[in-house]
C-alpha cells in the first residue's frame, strides 16, 4: 500500500503541472531541497534500494520534481492563523547537479513551477540549489513565486555556534585562530562579517584555487572595520591544522575535511550539504564536528525524514522560509548574499517564533557533556 500511495503521489505531482485551473491557494510556501546521495533517495523511495546504484542515478535524472511532505506548525505572526507550506525535492544528487549545472537548473526551474501550480507565493532554496543558480539570480524574472536561499539565517546560526562554544568553554575570543573553509563563499562570507563585528581577529581563509583572488576584496572590507584584524589565506584544506574552530560552507559533493586535517581539540562548524566532514571525524574523541545550520522550531514540524535527533530540529535555510511565511513576506529577500542588515532582521525575525539552536548534534550522535568537557580541556591547553 506504502508502495502505490508513493507512486500515486508521484504521478500525482506529474499531473498538476499541467492542469489549467487547479487549486493555487493550497500553500503560502515552499522549500526547494535534492536528494545529497542515493541514500537520501531512498528516504523517500525505499523501493530503490533493490536496484542498482547505475539505475537509481539513471531513474532520477529522468523524474521530476515531486512533494517530499507538508510543513505544519507555522503561524502568522499578524493574526495567528496557519500557514501551508511543503518541502519539494529537485530530482537530481548533490554529483548529478554539479556534473551538469545547465540541465540543474532547468530542473530547479520545473522544481519552482510546480510549487507555483500548488499556491506557494515565497520559495527558499536548500543544499546546492542557491550556489547552482548564482544565489537565485538564475531565477529572477523566470519563475513568478519570490525566493530567498536561505543564507541570511544560516550564516547568524553557524556563527551563534560558534559564540556559543566560546561562551560554554570560556575561552578567550581572542587567542584563538578560526578557520572558514568555502571563505569567499555565501555563507563563508557571511560568517567572516559577522564574527570581526564581534570582535574576533585572528582568521584562516580557505578557498579553492581559482577563487583565491576574492579574498583581497574581503580583506580590505574587514581592514575597513578592524584595522587590527589578522587573516591568513590558503588554498589548501591541510592548512587548518592549527585551526581551534573551523567552519565548512563549500559546495563540494563531497567531504574535503579528513580526519588528519585537523589537530586535536578542533571544533568543526559544518554548514555544508552534503557534508564537507568525512566520517571518520565523528568517531574521534578529541574533536568535535557538529551540525552548523540546524535550529529548533518549537511546534513545526517538516513531517519528513532529514535525520535530524528532534522532530522539532530543522535546517536553518528552511528556518528561513518558515519566518518569512509567518510574517506574510511578500517579496524576494535573500538573492546572491546577504548583508549583515538582512542577518541581523531575520535573526530579530525568527525570535518572535521562539526559534532557537539545536541542541549539538552530527550524523552520528548527540555531543554529549562529557565529550564537550573533554574538548574543552584539549583547547585550553592548546591555547594557553
Amino acid at each position: 500500500m506504502k508502495f502505490l500511495n508513493l507512486i500515486y503521489g508521484a504521478v500525482s505531482n506529474l499531473i498538476v503541472r499541467y492542469l489549467p485551473n487547479f487549486n493555487k491557494d493550497k500553500y503560502f510556501f515552499a522549500f526547494l531541497v535534492h536528494p545529497r546521495n542515493t541514500a537520501d533517495i531512498y528516504r523517500k523511495y525505499p523501493f530503490f534500494r533493490y536496484f542498482p546504484d547505475k539505475f537509481t542515478d539513471w531513474a532520477f535524472r529522468h523524474f521530476w520534481p515531486v512533494v517530499l511532505s507538508e510543513v505544519e506548525g507555522v503561524k502568522s505572526i499578524k493574526n495567528g492563523k496557519n500557514i501551508k507550506g511543503f518541502v519539494l525535492t529537485v530530482p537530481l544528487t548533490a554529483k548529478q547537479m554539479l556534473e551538469d549545472r545547465d540541465f540543474a537548473v532547468k530542473r530547479i526551474i520545473d522544481t519552482i513551477k510546480l510549487a507555483e501550480k500548488l499556491g506557494a507565493k515565497i520559495v527558499g532554496l536548500g543544499a546546492l540549489i542557491s550556489s547552482l543558480t548564482k544565489g537565485g539570480l538564475d531565477l529572477v524574472g523566470k519563475v513568478k513565486p519570490h525566493i530567498t536561499t536561505g543564507h541570511a539565517l544560516t550564516a547568524h546560526t553557524v556563527t551563534s555556534n560558534l559564540f556559543k562554544f566560546v561562551e560554554l568553554f570560556k575561552l578567550d575570543k581572542n587567542k584563538i585562530l578560526v578557520a572558514i573553509v568555502g571563505a569567499t563563499g555565501s555563507i563563508g562570507s557571511s560568517s567572516l562579517k559577522i564574527l570581526a563585528r564581534a570582535g574576533y581577529d585572528n582568521f584562516l581563509l580557505v578557498d579553492i584555487e581559482r577563487k583565491a583572488h576574492f579574498f583581497e576584496n574581503l580583506v580590505a572590507e574587514l581592514k575597513k572595520t578592524n584595522p587590527d584584524v589578522k587573516i591568513q589565506t590558503s588554498n589548501q584544506i591541510r592548512s587548518i591544522k592549527e585551526a581551534d574552530f573551523i567552519i565548512t560552507a563549500t559546495n563540494a559533493p563531497e567531504a574535503v575535511v579528513m580526519s588528519e586535517d585537523l589537530k586535536s581539540g578542533a571544533v568543526v562548524i559544518d554548514d555544508a550539504q552534503p557534508s564537507d566532514v568525512s566520517p571518520e571525524v565523528f568517531d574521534r574523541e578529541d574533536v568535535i564536528a557538529v551540525e552548523g545550520g540546524l535550529l529548533h522550531t518549537p511546534n513545526i514540524k517538516n513531517h519528513f525524514n532529514f535525520g535530524l535527533k528532534d522532530k522539532y530540529d530543522n535546517f536553518s535555510c528552511m528556518g528561513e522560509i518558515m519566518v518569512l511565511a509567518a510574517h506574510e513576506h511578500n517579496h524576494n529577500y535573500v538573492i546572491n548574499k546577504p548583508t549583515l542588515e538582512h542577518i541581523d532582521e531575520i535573526s530579530a525575525m525568527s525570535r518572535k517564533l521562539e526559534i532557537r539552536l539545536s541542541e549539538f548534534q552530527n550524523v552520528k550522535e548527540k555531543i554529549s557533556r562529557e565529550k564537550l568537557s573533554h574538548v574543552c580541556n584539549i583547547i585550553k591547553n592548546n591555547i594557553k
